[in-house]
């Protein structure tokens, strides 16, 4: 797929969020008893992605201490305070994938494509969430933790050669799984 087609891609999802503007949170909520939310649908999409986009994951974890101390206080955040954080972490996520140097890699590029094109879509249906909670929710410590946590990655990721990228994978999947698990909590 070339970049024009990728461009029309991602405009097209961006006129399809902005339709479905008046969705607000419906987005971490299934429509129908029984179903998964959207949320809950693109998260999983997004988990076999990057499983599926390269080698098998390896699952080892740079300082599980400090992933613990990430999410452990995620159990006290009210709802709106839980999607904001989901937004924060997945926005890193999305900054680390679009700035990262990964050229080296042997990642499938279309599902690189189709993962970076999901995390567009969650972060643009969160921040539509978030809209309408911001005043209500404050917890910016939580929030800066993240970010501080997936920024460090990034400027690290700068040097990472094809096996670190792999690890930070490993990573991601383990977060975006924690991150899934959280916004379950919202249904």
């Amino acid at each position: 797929m070339n970049l024009n087609a990728v461009w029309m891609y991602c405009i097209l999802m961006l006129m399809i969020g902005n339709f479905a503007r008046g969705s607000g949170c419906k987005w971490m909520h299934p429509r129908d008893e029984g179903a998964q939310s959207k949320f809950k649908e693109v998260s999983y999409h997004c988990i076999q992605l990057l499983e599926q986009m390269g080698d098998a994951v390896t699952q080892r974890i740079s300082n599980p201490q400090t992933l613990n101390r990430l999410y452990e206080h995620t159990t006290n955040l009210q709802a709106g305070e839980r999607i904001i954080f989901i937004h924060e972490a997945v926005n890193s996520i999305q900054e680390l994938y679009i700035n990262g140097k990964h050229d080296g890699v042997t990642w499938n590029p279309k599902k690189l494509q189709k993962f970076q094109v999901n995390l567009d879509r969650q972060a643009s249906e969160l921040q539509q969430c978030i809209r309408k909670l911001k005043s209500r929710a404050s917890h910016p410590s939580s929030y800066k933790k993240i970010k501080t946590y997936f920024k460090r990655l990034l400027l690290e990721s700068k040097n990472y050669s094809t096996s670190d990228w792999e690890a930070v994978r490993a990573e991601v999947l383990i977060h975006l799984r924690r991150l899934d698990i959280i916004g379950s909590v919202e249904q």
